[in-house]
């Protein structure tokens, strides 16, 4: 059990269930190898590097100095003092722990893909992160980005950024699952985070901790639901409510405002007066209000129409989604799930929201307004249990000198995730012309080298960075996609197919990257390919990885297809295969795959009336 317990909270149904929870048991790369005959590569062997000419009259650039760090999950390269970075990641471990408690959907059962932060600290460090970005359709704020592929992700901060802005709705709006929201409040009402920032407070005084809860929780959300959209207001409701969370060790408290736009969530500075005028002065909500002749103008808000401001339009975003979930004895909490549900699936009408709530947009703005002038608002409360330390210290963080390979390797990384692939090339490049030969930098270069399909000397540098074991899945699964390629140009077994020697030299790094984190499709989907190219005959225990990675992947129709064909060209079991098969024909993407996939059924019913006769 928690530490933490929840006193008087509700469970709320998911608007977004997890449909597959497996537990498989994952074998070693050596019991693998060994199950599959597969021999490593001898250790005298001897990988000649590629060179790389210098064409211009440019001198290398100092060494850069940052700092490194990690955490399960994360690794962390800072410009920023090793206070501001120690502060940042204490402060980011039990943000963490928080968001279990809090909103556990948002992270349990997921698929951890590795993060790379990178703290901009200094001068302009965070601009060639963001120099392309957009254009892509990277989500970007103005004080961060987050960016992330099938294998590794990136949150690149600027920390150094005294004036912080908000430009309203972003192009890409993807999200989230909402269970783990939803509650009753208890008594002892505890304070909102110190407005405090690691450089004091910012010209525009908001909090830059506060800032980056809230654009995490919309990392989070999409990943959570697998990058589909979310409608704008929703997304922009939920991650500001995000922004109230209050971190200690005996308590978290989520969602609790003095009043909406003011108190030490939204802070517009010190005011004089009080009474009615100050708190008028503090509730931009409530003066955005003023302008809001209907609901419709946050439902159907378009940021390039003749609409509400976007600090306005997302104040009352955040009213209108703290009012459903905590206002009113939560009321409406109900038909706010319900209306979600329907909004994620696409365009809602009024008539959609009348047969939800109950009311009318005119009637439900009427309610908000006086629900955003009101005093006193709902929140969570959720208290240590008494004799447990609670959510506790975080654990100790070393913080040490990066080295120029590791600096080169995540700014390149995060720089090519970010779309800047002249900046990335650079990053990776400068710390090889500096004679590092890291293993992470050498994979980073082969993928590199494979991006721009220099296959010979991506291979030279995968192979290198293979010898010394690399933690890069996607750097096995370009070696091995590497070696196929080799063995396809000539195949060495019978009828024209690979020999089982050359069916273990491909299997071999596909089965180290399959106990790297995060499990890849690709992986699955290459070693079914191989079994299907070998001359070599699987046996049951090389078919049940083919079944493991249709449990991971069920929505991959390549690996369903490799799986259910070899079933049934091996496999001892045909009724699995009948399931494989049928599997495939739900998930076929297109008419052909589809095609193919019904072609094998008939071969399986045809071997069965055989059988039978």
């Amino acid at each position: 059990m928690d530490p933490l317990c929840i006193k008087s909270i509700h469970g709320i149904g998911f608007i977004l269930g997890l449909a597959l929870v497996l537990s498989l048991a994952v074998h070693t790369s050596a019991s693998a190898q060994r199950g599959l005959n597969i021999k490593a590569a001898p250790d005298g062997e001897i990988v000649e590097l590629p060179r790389y000419t210098v064409t211009d009259s440019r001198i290398l650039p100092p060494p850069e100095s940052w700092r490194h760090a990690t955490l399960p999950g994360y690794e962390i390269l800072s410009n920023a003092s090793s206070r501001a970075t120690r502060r940042f990641l204490e402060d980011f471990q039990q943000l963490q722990k928080a968001v279990q408690i809090v909103w556990p959907t948002l992270v349990d059962n997921k698929i951890n893909i590795p993060t790379l932060i990178i703290i901009c600290g200094k001068g302009n460090s965070f601009a060639p992160f963001a120099e392309k970005a957009k254009e892509a359709g990277v989500f970007i704020t103005p004080t961060s980005l987050f960016v992330e592929d099938r294998e590794r992700g990136a949150i690149v901060i600027d920390f150094f950024l005294q004036e912080m802005t908000e430009s309203g709705v972003f192009s890409s709006l993807n999200d989230p699952s909402l269970a783990g929201m939803f509650g009753d409040s208890v008594d002892e009402p505890v304070g909102i985070l110190a407005e405090e920032t690691t450089n004091g407070s910012s010209a525009s005084g908001i909090d830059p901790y506060q800032e980056f809860y809230r654009q995490y929780a919309r990392f989070l959300m999409r990943r959570a639901n697998n990058n589909k959209p979310i409608p704008p207001w929703l997304e922009e409701g939920l991650s500001r409510l995000f922004a109230t969370l209050d971190v200690r060790k005996k308590a978290i408290e989520f969602g609790r405002v003095e009043y909406f736009g003011g108190g030490k969530i939204f802070s517009m500075g010190a005011m004089a007066g009080d009474g009615a005028a100050e708190r008028e002065a503090f509730t931009p909500v409530f003066v955005a209000f003023g302008h809001l002749d209907s609901l419709s103008e946050i439902i159907d808000y378009d940021p390039e129409g003749d609409m509400p401001r976007p600090s306005d339009w997302g104040d009352a975003s955040f009213a209108f989604v703290h009012m459903c979930l905590y206002g009113h004895k939560k009321k409406y909490q109900k038909a706010f799930l319900t209306f979600s549900r329907r909004a994620m699936t696409g365009p809602v009408t009024e008539d959609d929201f009348k047969e939800c709530f109950g009311r009318t947009y005119k009637q439900m703005t009427m309610m908000l307004r006086g629900y955003v002038d009101a005093s006193d608002h709902g929140s969570i409360l959720f208290k240590a249990k008494k004799g447990t330390d609670g959510l506790g210290d975080p654990p100790p963080i070393e913080i040490r000198e990066a080295t120029q390979a590791e600096i080169g390797r995540i700014k390149g990384e995060a720089l090519r995730l970010a779309n800047n692939m002249e900046a990335s090339r650079e990053a990776f490049i400068i710390p090889y012309l500096r004679q590092e030969r890291d293993a992470g930098l050498l994979a980073s270069l082969g993928l590199l080298e494979s991006l721009e399909q220099r296959d010979a000397r991506a291979r030279k540098f995968l192979e290198a960075a293979a010898k010394e074991n690399v933690v890069r899945p996607r750097a096995y699964v370009e070696l091995a996609r590497l070696r196929l390629n080799e063995a396809l140009a000539a195949p060495a077994g019978a009828n024209g197919r690979l020999s089982a020697a050359q069916t273990a030299s491909v299997l071999d790094p596909l089965f180290t990257a399959r106990n790297q984190p995060p499990p890849m499709e690709d992986v699955y989907s290459l070693i079914g390919y191989t079994w299907m190219c070998s001359d070599a005959t699987p046996k049951e225990s090389h078919l049940e990885v083919l079944l493991e990675g249709a449990l991971i992947f069920p929505r991959s129709a390549r690996i369903m297809h490799h799986a259910a064909t070899l079933y049934a060209l091996h496999g001892s079991n045909k009724t699995l295969a009948k399931s494989l098969v049928d599997m495939g024909v739900r998930i076929s993407p297109d008419q052909e795959t589809r095609e193919s996939f019904e072609s094998l059924r008939g071969r399986l019913e045809q071997e069965h009336v055989q059988a039978a006769n």
